[in-house]
């Protein structure tokens, strides 16, 4: 499966967290200009976006003046308007611009942020694979450019480069849920069904077995609203990372739960594996999505057979890691640590998960489909 962008016809409202599509933009020559193209890919990008050259100039001048701070942390610079390329290039010669300026005369990049016809421009910033960050606009203490290269700098330090020994294949995505939709998840968790310690077996769907899994689920249910909203979120957030990453397409999911691990309890999960029984080998890939963070301790995932690194995403992160990969939650210590925890396969598992649950489904299912 080759990496395709997302086409600009799939291009929503950008949101935190939300892929800025493979939108058409225009260089100052008319030549198309793609931000997926292996050259301007895999750094952030401050991205300012006005209506036209003139409500531009200010703030394309204060970046040009930081091009090169912007560059040291690994970030590139770009302004767009909705200018026809001719005018863009009399502005970027004038003012001697370091750095791409691209016309999107349909405004679609503008549309997407929500900014209004004539109004302020915004400098946007897009992680490394153009999923928005931030947006800042005016009336802040400091420059749009100046607040820009502030959060370039702090996310570069936060994640320097390091010489790597040993790694797990395991993919980490940040900004999947935003902080509401985690809130009325862990709500959920409160005012829900508590199933206790239940791991899957081989003679029954699921038992308790507090000595190897102490952790309190609610159940988020396939069909039900709840999913429904969570589905489209990954859809368009985590899946197309997961393409990317593994080369897969995930296509079916089990009903999520939400759980909790609770200090209290001791809550933790031993080492294990999660598609070694029959009822269990249509997964692929298992994906917990962070809840919480900073009112825990421990809690940690490890996958123990490549290092003994701990991974912790941020809260509304996520963590992504084939189900034959041995792993483990380490005890939480303080507090309690809530996630999403859920399981991902294809069309060429679907039949296999059919076969194991034909007691559940004879004539076979689509209610697990990703929409």
């Amino acid at each position: 499966m080759p990496f395709d962008p997302i086409p600009a016809s799939e291009q929503g409202a950008l949101t935190i967290g939300e892929r800025l599509c493979d939108l058409a933009f225009r260089d100052p020559k008319g030549q198309a200009v793609s931000l997926y193209h292996n050259r301007l890919f895999g750094w952030p990008k401050a991205i300012h976006v006005a209506a036209s050259p003139g409500d531009a100039e200010g703030e394309l001048r204060r970046l040009a003046e930081r091009v090169r701070e912007f560059e040291s942390v690994e970030t590139h610079v770009i302004g767009v308007t909705r200018a026809a390329p001719q005018e863009n290039a009399a502005l970027a010669e004038r003012l001697k611009l370091p750095y791409l300026l691209l016309s999107d005369e349909e405004g679609l990049l503008h549309k997407a942020a929500g900014m209004e016809p004539g109004g302020a421009g915004h400098t946007l910033f897009f992680d490394s694979v153009l999923r928005l960050e931030r947006k800042i606009s005016n009336g802040q203490e400091l420059s749009q450019a100046a607040a820009a290269l502030a959060h370039a700098q702090a996310r570069f330090e936060a994640n320097r480069p390091r010489v790597v020994g040993m790694q797990a294949p395991a993919l980490v995505v940040p900004n999947v849920l935003d902080a509401d939709h985690r809130q009325r998840l862990m709500a959920l968790w409160e005012q829900g069904a508590k199933i206790e310690n239940a791991v899957s077996s081989p003679a029954q769907k699921s038992r308790k077995n507090p000595g190897s899994k102490i952790r309190s689920d609610v159940y988020l249910m396939l069909g039900s609203p709840e999913c429904g909203e969570l589905l489209g979120v990954l859809r368009r957030r985590l899946l197309p990372e997961v393409a990317k990453a593994f080369n897969f397409a995930a296509t079916r999911t089990e009903h999520f739960r939400v759980g909790c691990y609770d200090a209290a309890q001791g809550g933790h999960f031993a080492p294990h594996r999660d598609n070694t029984l029959k009822i269990t080998t249509h997964r692929r890939f298992a994906l917990t999505l962070n809840l919480n963070s900073g009112d825990y301790e421990g809690g940690y995932l490890r996958l123990p057979e490549y290092g003994p690194q701990l991974y912790a995403p941020p809260a509304g992160g996520a963590a992504v890691f084939s189900c034959s990969v041995l792993h483990v939650v380490t005890p939480v210590t303080r507090g309690r640590r809530f996630a999403v925890i859920g399981f991902l396969w294809g069309e060429g598992e679907q039949g296999i998960f059919e076969r194991s649950h034909a007691d559940m489904f004879p004539d076979g299912t689509d209610i697990n489909r990703i929409p």
